[in-house]
């Protein structure tokens, strides 16, 4: 199985990215529960956001189903500014990106909701299965126009500094692991012209950039099925090529995406 990410939703490069119990820390994922099976004995759905809304696409079919808003217990809608699996829990970002949250995948409702310390704007989710860097599964995020890759610990909330991107680049949206093949993002700044897919060290945060020259719409990346997909704002799923960066229009939805996960 894959896990990959979502990310905030900038209007522009420079823009910075972008919960429920009483707001208490809550319980992490259960990675004992939830750990990842064997690729051959799950076949989750694709699962992306709108801001507010929850949907499943199913790529063999090219559709999209609405699960509904990301919400609170009292029916307080959130945006999610981040969206991953954590084995088979569904967690995101609140918008905000100040908590990390667990979503019921079949409605919507934020399960639990845990402050992250320090508090900042993070963006863009993703999560490396357990036994594919480490014993338990790796948390990761990004921090918009910030030069870093970030770890955050799913137990106590805590983020911390993995390592820089170098070369003068940020972060612009989001972050996908692909089984197999690796961590990847979308970047700005540096050689970027305006946003770059690079991929990234999971332990060191370098990147190496393999495409320039995109637009600064793409805002959700996933890894699903072995495959790097890009979600375009405008509505179009896409896949990536890993080598070229060159991308294939999968299907179009007609949705405006903001975030990927899985």
């Amino acid at each position: 199985m894959l896990s990959a990410c979502g990310f905030s939703s900038p209007a522009a490069v420079s823009d910075p990215g972008g919960g429920g119990d009483d707001g208490g820390p809550g319980p992490a994922p259960d990675a004992s529960v939830d750990a990842p099976e064997p690729e051959a004995e799950v076949n989750l759905p694709l699962y992306a956001a709108s801001n507010q809304m929850i949907y499943k696409l199913d790529v063999d079919q090219q559709t999209s189903m609405l699960v509904g808003p990301v919400r609170r217990s009292g029916g307080t809608s959130v945006n999610v500014d981040g969206l991953a699996l954590y084995g088979h829990t569904l967690i995101g970002l609140s918008d905000g990106g100040v908590e990390l949250i667990s979503i019921d995948k079949d409605d919507g409702s934020i399960l639990t909701e845990k402050p992250l310390t320090p508090a900042g704007a993070w963006s863009g989710l993703t999560v490396i299965p357990a036994g594919e860097l480490e014993p338990t599964p790796v948390v990761l995020s990004g921090l918009a126009n910030d030069g870093k890759l970030y770890r955050i610990d799913a137990t106590t909330g805590a983020v911390t500094a993995v390592g820089p991107f170098t070369n003068s680049y940020r972060f612009f949206s989001d972050l996908a692991w692909v089984k197999g093949e690796g961590l990847f993002a979308t970047l700005t700044g540096g050689t970027c012209a305006d946003v770059c897919f690079a991929k990234l060290d999971p332990t060191t945060g370098a990147a190496t950039v393999f495409r320039s020259n995109l637009g600064t719409n793409l805002y959700g990346l996933s890894g699903y099925r072995g495959k790097l997909w890009a979600f375009n704002h405008a509505g179009p799923v896409l896949t990536v090529n890993l080598t070229t960066g060159l991308m294939a229009m999968a299907f179009d939805p007609q949705v405006p995406w903001t975030e990927a996960a899985q």
